[in-house]
């Protein structure tokens, strides 16, 4: 980013740092999300191998899955 020249006042500079790491973050937060997902997958896929009739609308209906959801959240927290 040092090499792009741009004529901002300290205001403009300051608004334009404070999006890019908003934007940073957001694009974290949705690769993870994306990740805990194919996480998610992962363990049904390894621990019902007849296949899952939970969650099928995205909520969490199977005991199992709903433990390792939210020990994958509190990895996260730590």
């Amino acid at each position: 980013m040092k090499h792009i020249v741009a004529d901002l006042s300290e205001h403009g500079k300051w608004q334009l740092r404070t999006a890019m790491n908003h934007a940073a973050e957001l694009a974290e937060q949705e690769a993870e999300e994306r990740m805990q997902k194919k996480a998610i997958k992962a363990f049904c896929t390894a621990n019902c191998p007849k296949g899952c009739s939970f969650g099928a609308d995205g909520n969490i209906g199977c005991g199992a899955k709903a433990n390792f959801s939210l020990k994958l959240n509190a990895d996260d927290n730590d």
